[in-house]
């Protein structure tokens, strides 16, 4: 009688037991994407709302870049998924994802989460070695395990993160520098992944993805042949062709044009070369299609682009 009674709890613990199982296992054997994650030209990180009606599958949301990111759920809840770890996620959610840290959010509702993403570096490595931010410094590093903050210096964060995302130019940078210092000072903070996990986390391990941008950005300014990347893979040229598009959701081409249309506003801002020197240094031979390219991507023509930004400086 006494075991009649125990087999159903037994079997709802076995439940329990197998639905955890699968669940760590989502995460193990599911490869995330890489994301590439371009800065604006005028800017050394980026800070941004991202809104979404839902993302119900982890497919959609595991993903890894280079980048530390920061980020604050404003309204949504559902499951947060970080490097090993599986939690519920709520409003006022803030975390801090280190550099490569596989992460993701997936939820039945509408989303709005203000995503803040930076290098380690983004101000220069002499700079960020200074002995003023060895405790940010300290900080990134802390971000490899994943980081969730709560108390105090939550609330104070919150409303830095609402002031940086309204302000421009030197006061948004000034309230980063805040809000980093802010949560490196934080009391009431924890660990999301293992520490194991974190020692063992490698570019290497998170998929090819990262070869292939790492050549485009050595080589953009010249042609570089889908045999070449595709090579560097050990694939042929038409499986490149299948898995660029699957991992990006971009075609080459459009990854090309991007980087170099990139640099080339980041030239027109502090640069006095012509606009037909810097296509020719983006990689362009003919100055019509830059033109058209950066239209097309910036929303202006390279001359436009170039007496807005002097216009700004003269305000």
């Amino acid at each position: 009688m006494k075991d009649e009674l125990n087999y159903p709890i037994l079997t709802l613990y076995y439940t329990f037991f197998i639905i955890f199982i699968i669940n760590q296992s989502v995460i193990v054997q599911m490869k995330p994407e890489y994301e590439k994650i371009l800065e604006k030209p005028d800017r050394s990180f980026t800070a941004k709302t991202v809104v979404r009606s839902s993302r119900p599958f982890l497919s959609q949301a595991w993903h890894f870049h280079p980048e530390i990111e920061i980020c604050l759920t404003k309204k949504s809840s559902g499951r947060r998924f970080t490097g090993n770890q599986i939690s519920d996620y709520q409003e006022n959610d803030l975390v801090m994802f280190g550099s490569n840290l596989p992460h993701g959010f997936t939820t039945d509702v509408f989303s709005s989460q203000v995503v803040i993403q930076l290098n380690a570096d983004f101000l220069g490595k002499e700079f960020i070695d200074s002995p003023e931010l060895k405790d940010i410094k300290g900080l990134f590093y802390q971000a490899q395990h994943g980081l969730e903050f709560n108390g105090p210096a939550k609330k104070k964060a919150v409303k830095i993160i609402e002031k940086l995302l309204i302000s421009k130019g030197m006061n948004q940078l000034l309230y980063l520098m805040k809000l980093l210092n802010v949560l490196a000072q934080a009391d009431d903070v924890k660990w999301i992944c293992s520490e194991e996990y974190a020692l063992d986390l490698n570019v290497g391990q998170l998929g090819r993805i990262g070869i292939v941008y790492k050549h485009i950005m050595d080589n953009f300014n010249r042609d570089v042949s889908i045999k070449e990347i595709s090579d560097k893979l050990n694939i042929s040229e038409a499986a490149f062709y299948k898995f660029i598009k699957k991992q990006t959701k971009k075609t080459y081409t459009q990854i090309i044009n991007e980087f170099r249309i990139n640099y080339a506003a980041k030239l027109l801002m502090g640069s006095d070369k012509t606009i037909a020197q810097i296509s020719f240094e983006c990689g362009y031979n003919h100055p019509s299609y830059f033109n058209r390219k950066f239209k097309e991507i910036m929303n202006k023509t390279p001359q436009a682009f170039r007496s807005h930004f002097a216009s700004q400086i003269i305000q």
